[in-house]
């Protein structure tokens, strides 16, 4: 498997992630966000979701799903179900998956782990201003890490501390 994480890795750093002008928003600048989650991370989204509303910011989630299609979990929130099949065999997203978005977002979480190449390869080529992860990688503009493993709603919820320190001009 650490031949295909390998040559994955390879082929993503070849990949042109969109050209965007990189920001630092404060919390009450941001619009939109995307977050690139796995379906057993949903129910850690709804309080982050439910307070961006309250902000009037567009929460979209890109949900990596592995499992039978007819198992596919249905949030109650704006999502896109992405399956293995619209993966390559190197784990990374299809053209069609790409396309299908059709908007530009302020600021997108990755709530996925630094071997996981699909959740890093959709957060690189996903048009964002400013990516922010729980890693270290050179894609993210924001790595928020923390001594011990924090579970995905303890991690969103430094997301609005952090975002909400963040000094503009504008």
């Amino acid at each position: 498997m650490h031949v295909l994480n390998s040559i994955a890795s390879l082929l993503l750093s070849k990949r042109n992630a969109p050209i965007l002008e990189k920001r630092f928003l404060n919390w009450t600048q941001i619009k939109k966000i995307a977050i690139v989650a796995f379906d057993n991370q949903l129910s850690h989204l709804v309080d982050f979701i439910n307070t961006s509303q309250k902000n009037n910011i567009q929460v979209s989630v890109f949900v990596i799903y592995n499992g039978k299609p007819e198992l596919a979990p249905k949030p109650q929130f704006n999502h896109l179900i992405i399956t293995k099949e619209q993966f390559s065999i190197f784990q990374l997203p299809k053209d069609s998956v790409l396309q299908s978005v059709q908007s530009t977002f302020d600021v997108l979480i990755n709530l996925g782990t630094q071997e996981q190449i699909q959740a890093l390869s959709i957060s690189k080529l996903l048009p964002s201003h400013c990516r922010i992860a729980n890693f270290e990688n050179h894609i993210f503009d924001l790595s928020i890490q923390s001594e011990k493993m924090m579970n995905p709603t303890d991690f969103l919820q430094q997301v609005i501390v952090y975002l909400n320190m963040i000094k503009t001009t504008k």
